[in-house]
Parts: C-alpha cells; structure tokens; sequence
C-alpha cells in the first residue's frame, strides 16, 4: 500500500537502513552518505514550507514491513518537481515503479509541468523508471578530491575576467550563458526560455558568482559548503575562461576537507580540467525527466501577400 509519509515511518525506516539507499541524487545530498534519521525528519518538517512544495509517500504493509520512500519537491518555482529521496532496495524494482507513478499521478492532478530523476547510471531501478514515463536526457559525473592538505587553485593564472556575486538582475545574461554552454539536445528538455530554465534549476547551489569582461558575462561558478564538503559547479565561455573560474572556485573552497563537482558528459573540457586538478571520477549518473503536461505547438498566423 502507497501512503503520505508519517512521522511513525521514521522508526521502520531506521530499523531497515541497511536494505534501503538512497537512489535519488539531487544536487544537495550528491556528497551525502545513506538513509538518516536528521534526513529523514527534515524531510517530515520541510513539509510545513510553501514554497519547497514538498511531497512524500511511503510503500507499506503494516506498521513495520517497509519497502520504500519517495520525496518530491518544487525546483526553483513551483510546476516543475523534482525526486529528491528515493530509498529503496537497489533491486526493488516494483516498489520503485509503485513509488513513481504514485508520484507522478499526484504531480498530474494538481498540475506539475515536469518531473525529474537522477539515478545512478548502472541501477536495476532504471529500468522501473523508464517503465513509469522518465526519458533519459544527460549523464552527469560525479568527481571528488580529498583536500586535506589545503590544496589550492592555481594563484599564478591571470585572470582576464572579474567575478561578483550574482545579482537578481543577472538572470537572463546566465540564461545567454547558458544557450551557449548548453546543447540543445538537453536545452529542450530543462528550458528554451528563459522562463522554463529558471523554474528547471536545482536547489542547492549556494552562493553565485558572474564573470565579466568586456561588458559581457563569460562564466558563472556556484559554490556550496557544507561543515567541511564543498561542492561547485561552473560555465564558461571558453577553455580560458574555464579554468579561470575553476581555479577561482578552487581558492575559495581551500578550508573543506573534500571537494566535489557534478560535471556533465557533453563538457568534455571540464572534465579534463578536473582530472589534471586531482579530481578522480567517483559515480555517474543519468539524469531523467517526465513531461505531465503536452504541450501544443502555437501556430503562427503571417499575412499572404497578393
């Protein structure tokens, strides 16, 4: 039986942590370990907040025979979810399935646009995904480098552009950033206009810094630190000014103990970077999405000349 989540779950959740991991893989619990119980009750408490639009069902048989949670919750505006805790057996595929199309029935009826998944790239449960409606679209990398001697970015790098923090203002010049870093192939799935991609960004990125020169925007670096863990992820125009909003991320993150960088497959420079900065490649994933709402095609109407 499939069920809202009850503060009561959080004991057989525990009692079977280690038959169930966590499968989902938002942005903010990439560097996380398994199933908890301070994330499992923030997860009970993130409920009472509107704008997270938070979501949660449990697959039960009883009080105490537990197969399952599923979370969902809004991306950056409210429309577009995504699954940000799946804990489940690995090969539990028909609770998965269960767990998902519950999901996305619910996300239909009260009018979700999109869902999103990241899972990681060789699981059973993929299968159980495409089976409840989510398409494939990206692989992304997880990378990661222990720090712990303090190793910094490279100082001695001119840098040809200035970084400042992100400003309101400063979203349609990422959006341009954006179109130019991005295929269009993942472009038509996370947003062709500006609208769409910014109800499509994740949770979690922390602080946000914009590379200029020239008048123009050349690079964006997002940054989150969490007690030691640092994680970042970044855009650019050019190979240049790749590593130079690299190696500005690098510096900044210098006190964490271990570093990690979700890289995409597409972005085959990043990923050099990282591996000759000491990254070694830790996971990889695909990242999967749902449309609940077809969207027709505008027809556009022009005046035939005689």
């Amino acid at each position: 039986m499939i069920r809202s989540f009850l503060p009561t779950d959080l004991i057989p959740v525990l009692l079977k942590c280690g038959a169930l991991s966590e499968m989902a893989k938002a942005r903010d619990n990439l560097a996380g370990g398994g199933v908890r119980f301070i994330n499992l009750a923030a997860v009970w408490m993130q409920r009472l907040n509107p704008r997270c639009g938070r979501r949660t069902w449990v697959q039960a048989d009883g009080l105490f025979n537990f197969h399952g949670l599923a979370s969902a919750r809004n991306r950056s505006l409210a429309g577009i979810w995504e699954v940000d805790h799946l804990l489940v057996s690995e090969h539990d595929v028909g609770s998965c399935l269960s767990l998902l199309e519950r999901l996305s029935a619910t996300g239909s009826e009260i009018g979700v646009e999109r869902i999103f998944l990241r899972l990681p790239a060789e699981v059973p449960l993929l299968s159980a995904a495409k089976e409840a409606g989510f398409v494939p679209y990206l692989t992304n990398y997880l990378y990661c480098r222990e720090n712990r001697e303090g190793k910094m970015g490279d100082q001695s790098t001119h840098s040809t552009s200035s970084p400042r923090r992100k400003q309101v203002g400063d979203d349609y010049r990422l959006f341009q950033l954006y179109e130019k870093c991005v295929p269009v192939s993942v472009r038509g799935v996370e947003g062709m206009t500006l609208r769409d991609w910014k109800a499509s960004r994740e949770w979690g990125v922390g602080g946000e810094w914009v590379f200029e020169k020239g008048g123009g925007t050349v690079g964006w670096l997002g940054i989150k630190v969490s007690r030691r863990t640092g994680q970042f992820e970044l855009m650019a125009v050019s190979k240049d000014e790749l590593q130079q909003v690299a190696e500005y991320g690098l510096a900044s993150l210098d006190g964490c103990r271990d570093l990690f960088c979700l890289a995409p497959e597409f972005h085959g420079e990043l990923l050099r970077l990282l591996e000759e900065r000491g990254f070694r490649r830790v996971a990889r994933y695909s990242t999967m999405a749902k449309e609940l709402i077809v969207r027709e095609p505008q027809h556009c109407l022009i005046p035939v000349s005689a």
